[in-house]
């Protein structure tokens, strides 16, 4: 991939975004001889900190508007994720005949070590990590990132052959992957249910973006036995692994036995942990665990070693954890939410009365309100709502006999939530609905929750009083 620096091609970073994939796409093309053209229409002051990382680098900025004209003299395109195809640009690059590629894809065809995909609806993260601290107890050399946060190119001085990289992978990404050039050692797929309907235009269209990870894989395939949808994908796989939440049935290679995550196949099969020694809160992690464990001895762990790595795994940030008491309610962060599906599980996974928080921009317009609604009513003490949702939501919730209220800004709600909580009953913050009616992601609004459990405890230390239980 490097040129002569008497010719250097033009690259065009179409979108540099807020999580380091552009960036880290920037300096990569930088290293391998590319000359760089980078293009976003965000505010500049939203990507500071993304600008300010290229500093050192020679780079032709269009920042702004975009146009048919960042195209000239350019050889190649490295679109952001959420770019949709339709957008000017990539429609002219097309037309033009120039290349379009990603992040992701620079990866896949520059890394020389084995690649595992991890991807599905909900859970995608958990799994991630869990399958990286399996193969690190194993003692096998392992990079971890993609959409978990950091991009594996910026790792590029430790890449070795001898190696593994776990990649969280998304829908938006995998349409962008072409099974005939970006093959991966293996993938692993937690449920699909539905996301992002509003980018991909239909239900059938967001299965078909995942579907492509069972195609990219030419070594192994994992899947639980509770997802029809990821059953029907066609894979190039040598080897496919099923797990089952629930006593093993023909043909499954984990499965849960007296309480334990089993596992069923290769050289060691038997008990890899208990269920209750799992530091992750709710069952549905305990499909995580098994997907994650079924790629790690695909991979080569051993037995003892993914049970010890499935252990110790701590929960991630804003994802279903316990945040503390706040005047004996017990408040629960799962900010990760943006799907009606993981607030489900997560409601699933706790006792007692839960006053629910949540809120933001619905991907599937109406349909969306209706549907959290239905899914939610009977599992809910109380709905606190916030953003743009809240109106909508709350007539629907209503109508199905739920306490509401509907507030602006979400430290309204969350203050409306725990005044109405008693002692010992739960306050669960997860939004269920995307960030970008008042957010620019969903971790910008996970540090707002965050801030206002911070305020509140130091509102209990200093001795104010905390909400009193109120009808709202």
């Amino acid at each position: 991939m490097t040129h002569a620096a008497h010719a250097r091609p033009l690259a065009l970073v179409l979108g540099l975004g807020r999580f380091g994939g552009g960036r880290e796409a920037a300096r990569f093309l930088a290293r391998h001889g590319y000359a760089l053209r980078v293009a976003d229409k965000a505010p500049p002051d939203s990507i500071a900190e993304a600008i300010a990382a290229l500093e050192g680098l020679e780079v032709d900025w269009r920042l702004g508007p975009e146009s048919e004209a960042l195209l000239d003299g350019v050889a190649l395109v490295v679109v952001n994720p959420a770019i949709p195809n339709e957008h000017e640009v990539l429609v002219a690059a097309r037309r033009r005949g120039i290349p379009c590629t990603q992040e992701v894809a620079l990866f896949l065809e520059s890394y020389p070590g084995r690649v595992v995909l991890v991807s599905g609806t909900n859970g995608k993260s958990s799994t991630t990590t869990l399958l990286a601290r399996a193969l690190r107890c194993a003692s096998i050399d392992t990079l971890v990132g993609g959409n978990l946060g950091n991009s594996l190119l910026a790792d590029e001085a430790q890449w070795r052959t001898d190696q593994c990289a776990v990649l969280e992978i998304s829908s938006f990404q995998l349409e962008r992957l072409d099974p005939a050039r970006h093959r991966v050692c293996g993938a692993v797929m937690t449920p699909v249910t539905r996301d992002h309907l509003d980018r991909h235009g239909s239900l059938e269209a967001y299965r078909a973006a995942k579907a492509v990870a069972a195609r990219l894989a030419s070594e192994f395939w994992v899947y639980g036995a509770g997802d029809a949808v990821a059953a029907g994908f066609a894979t190039n796989a040598k080897t496919t692994l099923r797990h089952r939440h629930g006593p093993a049935q023909a043909g499954d290679a984990a499965f849960l036995g007296d309480g334990w995550l089993v596992l069923g196949t290769g050289d060691d099969p038997g008990p890899l942990c208990h269920v209750d020694a799992l530091r992750l809160l709710g069952e549905f992690h305990w499909d995580n665990a098994m997907g994650a464990a079924l790629a790690a001895q695909a991979l080569g762990a051993k037995r003892h070693a993914i049970g010890l790595g499935l252990a110790i795994q701590a929960p991630l940030p804003y994802r279903l954890q316990f945040a503390g008491l706040r005047g004996k309610v017990r408040v629960y962060d799962n900010a990760v939410s943006t799907a009606i599906e993981s607030t489900e599980s997560a409601l699933d996974s706790l006792a007692g009365p839960v006053h629910w928080v949540g809120g933001g921009k619905s991907k599937e317009g109406d349909a969306g309100y209706a549907r959290c609604a239905e899914a939610l009513a009977t599992r809910v003490a109380s709905a606190a709502l916030f953003g743009a949702a809240a109106a909508r939501l709350g007539e629907e919730l209503a109508a199905r006999r739920v306490t509401v209220s509907t507030h602006d800004q979400l430290e309204a709600a969350l203050d409306a939530a725990l005044a109405r909580a008693r002692p010992g009953e739960a306050l669960l913050f997860s939004p269920a609905f995307a960030s970008f009616d008042q957010f620019p992601n969903f971790r910008a609004r996970a540090q707002r929750f965050r801030a206002w459990l911070d305020a509140g405890a130091a509102k209990a230390r200093a001795g104010t009083a905390l909400p009193r239980a109120q009808e709202i």
